[in-house]
């Protein structure tokens, strides 16, 4: 794994990290400190990113964000992992064609 590194995305109120593990780009942040709207707001702004399937964004949140799944469906898929913390990592990926 390469090591994190912090990068700027338009539009995030959130660090946001880069970096590579077994060939794959992943773009990380965590808004489980922010209320509504900001963690859709962060998450379409970094989601902007994705460009191949070499690439996946993962979200740290407080809860499901279900109004952004409604947003995305088109584009992205998703997997929901609940942490032993209480909070979610939400896992994003282009989808296919």
């Amino acid at each position: 794994m390469s090591e994190k590194v912090r990068i700027e995305v338009e539009g995030t109120k959130v660090p946001v990290y880069k970096y590579e593990k077994g060939g794959i780009v992943y773009y990380e942040f965590d808004t489980s400190e922010l209320g509504p709207p900001e963690p859709m707001i962060n998450a379409l702004s970094v989601l902007k990113l994705l460009k191949s399937p070499h690439e996946v964004v993962i979200m740290i949140n407080h809860s499901k964000p279900v109004g952004l799944f409604d947003k995305i469906v088109d584009k992205y898929t998703y997997e929901v992992e609940k942490l032993v913390n209480g909070k979610y990592k939400i896992t994003f990926k282009l989808t296919n064609g």
